[in-house]
């Protein structure tokens, strides 16, 4: 392997790691562990500094942490770009609108999938019948209720039911606003590499 592909696959490789590493943070932060915890000591040591200037753009809603979606997306987005240049180097071309559609997309995407598990989770919870008062069951449901109160006017049906309907209309939305925007955004791709 020549040294070019060697700095293209260490770029994809660096940007998984970094993947892992803050949906590791994201993880540690919604167990609640000991923050004198090696393992979270180590994990804020590395993850924190790259999350720290997204936090600073990105304020929370609703209780919800966005930087790390947004860290991730910024890092996808470097690596693409630096992965497309070292294609440049070799001969080979970018195309600046689809990359554009493409890290559009993937924002869209990621969001969409995010905000339907996290509705996923609630279901299963309500379904398990996890107890209400445990810090995750509890943050799971206010992080959602502003994800399933437009179809609240769905309320359980049957006394003791343990559906949630609202959530699995909420859950059908999401899944169903996902395959829109990939449709729309394959599209986009298709006439942005199309030639005029």
């Amino acid at each position: 392997m020549d040294i070019a592909g060697t700095a293209y696959t260490l770029v994809g490789y660096l940007a998984d790691i970094l993947y892992v590493l803050i949906l590791a943070r994201i993880v540690v932060s919604w167990l609640n562990l000991s923050p004198w915890n090696p393992i979270v000591r180590w994990l804020r040591r590395i993850v924190d500094p790259i999350l720290r200037p997204f936090r600073r753009i990105l304020p929370s809603f609703g209780g919800i942490d966005f930087s790390p979606l947004l860290a991730i997306l910024v890092i996808f987005f470097l690596a693409r770009l630096i992965q497309g240049l070292i294609g440049v180097t070799q001969g080979g071309s970018v195309n600046v609108a689809a990359s554009v559609v493409v890290l559009i997309s993937d924002v869209v995407s990621s969001i969409i999938i995010l905000l339907g598990a996290l509705v996923l989770v609630r279901l299963l919870l309500g379904l398990f019948h996890a107890d209400p008062w445990h810090p995750l069951v509890h943050g799971v449901r206010s992080i959602t209720n502003p994800l399933v109160a437009p179809f609240g006017f769905l309320r359980r049906r049957a006394y003791g039911s343990r559906i949630d309907y609202p959530a699995v209309v909420a859950l059908a939305v999401y899944i169903a606003l996902y395959f829109v925007a990939q449709f729309i955004f394959t599209q986009l791709l298709l006439h942005t590499v199309r030639p005029l």
